[in-house]
């Protein structure tokens, strides 16, 4: 046997009996401080980590829908900080994707009333809350599968909601996103095992969407399903309390100079967090 025929075979035994960890390098997250914001609502900044290594770090809200209400807000675009003001919400981040006109392209639903396309084939999952009435069968929020749990919004008995795609992670821990190379700011809704809704927004870094999945399922946030929307400058998180003020990723604040960027960073559509 020649010798380069013998290193090969030994690179394969090497190799072959690693670990996937060991040549994958996947993202981690160091442990989470959380400050507490309000009753049920907390938040966290933790350092992602790529082989031991901080490559960025991620915003984390945990959200108990028992303690705070939702409201998604629609209409003509403008900052963030502005929907904050308007609002006077805790808590404000981007909703799904939209039209150049801003009008959504899935569905969504803001104080009842539905607005974009019910019937989109390319939504996987919906982000709703604020069941109408009181039912104890019913979550305050949640996240529907679309593929399944297909919605005709007439029949929805939440009065809030958002359609977004992908599914990042659905409830049997699958990561619903194939791999790619593209690389963006995002940011991510998710339930958590205890019935928390969790917001998750790239504070710095860019990572690919499978990436994060894959980071979210492996986590300490016991992540049960987690819904992808709207990304690149769009991925936008505001929180403003009496004595903590906080924007994700900070960069885009500093970048509205000019009429034309502050167009770029507009949200038709937001997601706002209320203590009840």
């Amino acid at each position: 046997m020649s010798t380069g025929i013998i290193r090969l075979w030994c690179l394969v035994l090497i190799f072959g009996s690693l670990p996937l960890t060991a040549v994958a390098e996947e993202l981690t997250h160091s442990s989470p401080e959380w400050r507490n914001l309000g009753r049920g609502l907390n938040f966290a900044l933790v350092d992602v980590l790529r082989d031991e290594e901080a490559v960025g770090d991620l915003a984390v809200v945990k959200i108990d829908p028992g303690a705070n209400a939702f409201r998604v807000s629609h209409h003509t675009p403008q900052q963030i900080t502005d929907w904050q003001k308007e609002l006077k919400a805790t808590v404000v981040f981007n909703a799904s994707y939209y039209s150049p006109g801003g009008r959504p392209v899935g569905l969504i639903i803001s104080d009842g009333k539905a607005v974009g396309p019910p019937n989109n084939s390319r939504m996987r999952g919906m982000f709703v809350a604020e069941p109408k009435g009181v039912s104890p069968d019913l979550p305050r929020a949640t996240i529907l599968d679309l593929a399944a749990t297909p919605t005709q919004p007439q029949k929805l008995p939440w009065t809030q909601g958002v359609q977004s795609f992908p599914l990042l992670l659905d409830s049997q821990e699958r990561i619903r996103v194939l791999k790619t190379d593209k690389v963006a700011h995002r940011t991510v809704i998710a339930t958590d095992r205890s019935g928390n809704i969790l917001v998750f927004n790239t504070h710095s870094g860019s990572f690919t969407l499978y990436e994060l999945a894959r980071l979210l399922r492996d986590s300490a946030f016991e992540v049960d399903v987690a819904l992808n929307l709207d990304g690149g400058t769009e991925a936008q998180l505001y929180i403003k309390t009496k004595d903590f003020e906080f924007f994700s990723p900070p960069r885009w604040e500093t970048k509205l100079g000019s009429l034309l960027d502050l167009k770029l960073f507009e949200l038709p559509t937001v997601v706002a967090v209320f203590p009840r």
